[in-house]
């Protein structure tokens, strides 16, 4: 741990993106305890009890905490919104240091860490599957080098980069552009591993089409967020001085729900009548 790392305090994570409801504590980078559960449609019921009880296995209290970061999105409309609400209200009522981490990144993260495994020669990708429905996925891609993304200490390795950002992507078109970006990539950039993490249930046909497709080492790990990596995530920018504005702080919702989308095409169309 850096000097930085280790003065920072107890960091609680949250995030409620998908149908993992987790919350985590961590102390200067090291995790003191972690809560999780599958029940999409409870989060904005279990959340704040996951919360409390949490904090009572590990004796601690709410204004024993220095900080709050959540995943912020992309994913679940209602998911994230309530992760978001539940957070600026700690942030706010006990005045903690607030910071928001993609969900997608802490999806690619984690998963990378229950996947790691020495790829020989190039970096490995890894791509984050949030099923978006009708063959649609919140995803991105990112790489690391070497065994693991993080170091031994526990602390986010150097080598972990964005390579393509976030957004709601179809499937097919999106396995394809990976093909390409990897074809086209320089030697030392070209990755030799592609790790797709997350809810990969739904793409298993695409997905098998893909391994067929590439020439390189395809894994595919079905896997839930954990509230751990979202603090991982958290704390390196927090050791820089970095927060949130608590008033203006909002989910990064990357599409509009479903229904105000409809909303919208409906008022255009009228617009368009005229």
């Amino acid at each position: 741990m850096t000097e930085r790392t280790m003065n920072l305090g107890r960091c609680l994570a949250i995030d409620t993106s998908t149908s993992a409801m987790t919350v985590a504590i961590l102390e200067n980078g090291n995790m003191l305890g972690e809560v999780s559960s599958y029940a999409e449609r409870n989060h904005s019921i279990g959340l704040l009890p996951h919360i409390q009880d949490l904090l009572a296995s590990l004796h601690l209290k709410p204004k024993d905490l220095q900080s709050v970061a959540v995943g912020q999105g992309p994913g679940s409309y209602t998911g994230v919104r309530i992760a978001v609400s539940v957070a600026k209200t700690f942030a706010w009522s006990l005045s903690l240091d607030l910071i928001g981490v993609s969900s997608l990144e802490a999806m690619a993260l984690g998963g990378a860490m229950k996947e790691q495994s020495a790829t020989g020669n190039g970096p490995t990708w890894v791509v984050p599957l949030m099923d978006g429905r009708r063959k649609q996925a919140f995803t991105a891609v990112y790489a690391y080098e070497g065994a693991s993304p993080m170091t031994a200490s526990g602390e986010l390795g150097a080598s972990w980069q964005e390579v393509l950002p976030d957004g709601i992507r179809v499937i097919g078109s999106w396995t394809e552009q990976i093909i390409k970006l990897a074809a086209s990539s320089a030697q030392e950039q070209r990755p030799h591993a592609i790790l797709f993490v997350g809810e990969t249930e739904g793409f298993k046909d695409e997905l098998e089409q893909f391994a067929r497709d590439w020439d390189g080492v395809v894994r595919v790990l079905s896997y839930g967020i954990e509230a751990e990596y979202i603090g991982r995530l958290a704390y390196p920018r927090l050791a820089k001085g970095e927060k949130a504005d608590v008033h203006t702080f909002v989910p990064n919702y990357t599409r509009l729900p479903e229904a105000e989308a409809n909303l919208l095409a409906g008022i255009k169309t009228k617009k368009g009548d005229h």
